[in-house]
């Protein structure tokens, strides 16, 4: 009796420290959809706690900067990038995990080792490189390098090897089926929780990507919502009410997404974990 009372006692301080850790981490977007009501002068004055009257006007400044546009622009960069992400590395990685090939180890430990550089180093070359294809001033930048996603590969590769038994390439082979048709017909169906979760995670990465678009993309109609947010104002003040409306609007389709989607993201991660 006394074991299991402290049992309960237990459980109810985790649950406690969890709806603090939660209360915490929710604050920040609380203040952000407050002040998203303000002007400047009230941001300044430190009155964040309360509902703005400005809303309106910021609303009307997030439009006049084609915000929606950009919206649109950051939806099919997303979305583009996310399928090269998540198809080109679920085919890299059921190819580590189900083949062998002449020095396969050395290339994925490569793979593994192009995680350890940060994209800065080599963007001088790239948008060297980008300029002397005239790519530069389309979106093309900003999707095209996902299809080579060294942590899409590991990701695919870890959870491809025990998720996916050989012998179904074998019986695939045998009923007639190539190497593609097993990959596309077998392989993409029982891996949907890392297709999933690689998916959320590819989407925010290009969501919320902020310096490539920046270099590459000088057009406004092309600008996407980070560049959008960062040019709200004007020359001499920045508008930051406006901006922070700019900013709930954007993280409010993520919110959504995650609230409804987040048991396969967590289970995606938690099964992504023990594989291999």
């Amino acid at each position: 009796m006394m074991k299991m009372n402290k049992t309960k006692w237990i459980d109810g301080l985790i649950n406690l420290l969890i709806i603090v850790i939660a209360t915490v981490s929710i604050i920040p977007f609380l203040l952000m959809f407050l002040m998203a009501t303000q002007d400047n002068q009230t941001i300044f004055a430190g009155r964040i706690l309360t509902l703005g009257h400005s809303l309106s006007t910021n609303f009307k400044t997030i439009v006049e900067a084609e915000y929606f546009r950009s919206f649109l622009n950051s939806l099919f960069v997303s979305i583009s990038s996310t399928a090269l992400t998540v198809f080109f590395g679920a085919m890299a990685g059921f190819g580590f995990a189900k083949y062998d090939f002449k020095h396969k180890k050395l290339i994925f430990q490569l793979v593994i080792l192009t995680m350890l550089v940060p994209m800065e180093v080599g963007l001088v070359a790239f948008v060297w490189e980008m300029r002397v294809l005239h790519l530069s001033k389309t979106f093309l930048p900003l999707i095209l390098p996902n299809m080579a996603n060294a942590f899409s590969v590991f990701w695919m590769t870890q959870y491809i090897k025990d998720a996916f038994p050989y012998e179904l390439i074998e019986s695939g082979r045998i009923d007639g089926c190539t190497d593609m048709g097993i990959f596309l017909r077998m392989a993409l169906p029982i891996i949907k929780p890392a297709i999933f979760t690689l998916s959320i995670i590819s989407f925010l990465q290009s969501w919320n990507n902020y310096l490539l678009p920046m270099i590459m993309i000088n057009d406004p109609k092309k600008f996407t919502i980070p560049l959008v947010i960062a040019s709200i104002g004007n020359m001499f003040v920045a508008d930051y009410g406006a901006r922070l409306l700019a900013v709930a609007a954007g993280i409010l389709p993520i919110m959504i997404v995650f609230i409804i989607f987040s048991k396969q993201i967590t289970e995606g991660l938690a099964s992504g974990a023990v594989k291999g």
